[in-house]
């Protein structure tokens, strides 16, 4: 039997403890909390040393540029890029000379944004003023530059040139389109969204456009050749509504094979079951009637990928009517993966 003392050591231990463990736990958590506090405090610290260094550097580095120029300021500077920027994209330049004037570039870029708000006229000027197909490698540094000078202002001029309202190139568009997803990905997916809906290959179908309030494209911005690579954009764009958009483009017969195979592509590896039934159809019913066997085969390895075991009734029917050895090759392997 335990006696009386005993028990009464152990009842006053017990709540002891229990207060001891409290307040170790509310020490703890004060300390983590103040330490917290003092590395938040510290990354703000952080991050004005290396605003700071990045307008020192950009000063020092605007010097030096205008040093080996006849002028100073933006003028300047837009004299450098006019040199510079084309040798980014010329074939015949060394690989030495290419990464020289990539460096220059940057150190370009990072000397209009020391200007600040005095740079923005004089390079919105140039860039009305540039020529899309002679001065395109010139404008993509522009409009870079725009974005860092005036984030808002600059984010409207790609929106106006990705939507074929402002200096019409195709190139020129998904140029716009890659600035966006660095600077502004849902925008970007936004807007791409809205051109694979309302737009191919062969141009704009009105009715769309105007049943979404769009302002119609100049015709110059139409890409009647390369349209996969709006979708290529758009993918990279992870838009909420990507499986959606991309099923609907496999219903529309105005696209072509590539367009179309992207998306199968993009579809196959999201494993995208809504998709499924129009990527068969897809199969039977391929763009314009041509029988690619590499066209083909993205369809069945989509399906493949997006059924499993389960789809293998359907490749065993259509092993039986493939058009080519290739695409027979290709279903027969799938085949012998499900044994």
């Amino acid at each position: 039997m335990t006696s009386p003392a005993l028990q009464s050591g152990r009842s006053t231990v017990a709540p002891l403890l229990a207060i001891a463990l409290i307040g170790a736990i509310g020490f703890a958590g004060y300390t983590w909390l103040q330490t917290k506090t003092e590395l938040a405090a510290q990354a703000v610290q952080l991050k004005k040393v290396d605003e700071t260094l990045e307008k020192m550097l950009g000063e020092i580095t605007r010097m030096r540029l205008e040093q080996t120029s006849e002028g100073q300021g933006p003028l300047a500077l837009l004299q450098k890029l006019k040199i510079y920027a084309p040798l980014t994209a010329d074939s015949r330049i060394t690989e030495p000379d290419f990464q020289n004037a990539k460096r220059e570039l940057i150190a370009i870029v990072r000397a209009f944004e020391s200007c600040g708000g005095d740079a923005w006229e004089p390079v919105t000027t140039r860039l009305r003023k540039a020529d899309v197909k002679t001065d395109f490698n010139e404008i993509k540094w522009l409009m870079e530059i725009a974005i860092r000078l005036d984030a808002k202002a600059g984010k409207q001029i790609a929106k106006d040139v990705l939507q074929g309202h402002r200096m019409p190139f195709p190139r020129l568009r998904w140029w716009a389109a890659d600035l966006l997803l660095s600077h502004d990905k849902p925008l970007a997916g936004q807007l791409l969204r809205r051109i694979l809906m309302t737009e191919s290959s062969r141009g704009i179908n009105l009715d769309r456009a105007q049943g979404a309030g769009m302002q119609i494209p100049d015709q110059a911005a139409y890409a009647t050749t390369g349209f996969n690579n709006f979708v290529q954009r758009y993918i990279r764009s992870d838009d909420s509504k990507l499986e959606e958009t991309l099923t609907v483009l496999l219903t529309r017969v105005e696209h072509d094979a590539v367009t179309i195979q992207e998306c199968i592509k993009e579809l196959g590896k999201r494993k995208s079951l809504p998709a499924l039934t129009s990527i068969k159809k897809v199969y039977d019913n391929p763009p314009r009637e041509q029988q690619n066997p590499l066209f083909l085969n993205i369809c069945v390895h989509a399906i493949d990928q997006i059924e499993g075991e389960a789809s293998v009734a359907w490749l065993e029917e259509k092993l039986k009517t493939a058009p080519t050895d290739v695409v027979a090759n290709t279903i027969q392997t799938l085949l012998d993966k499900h044994k």
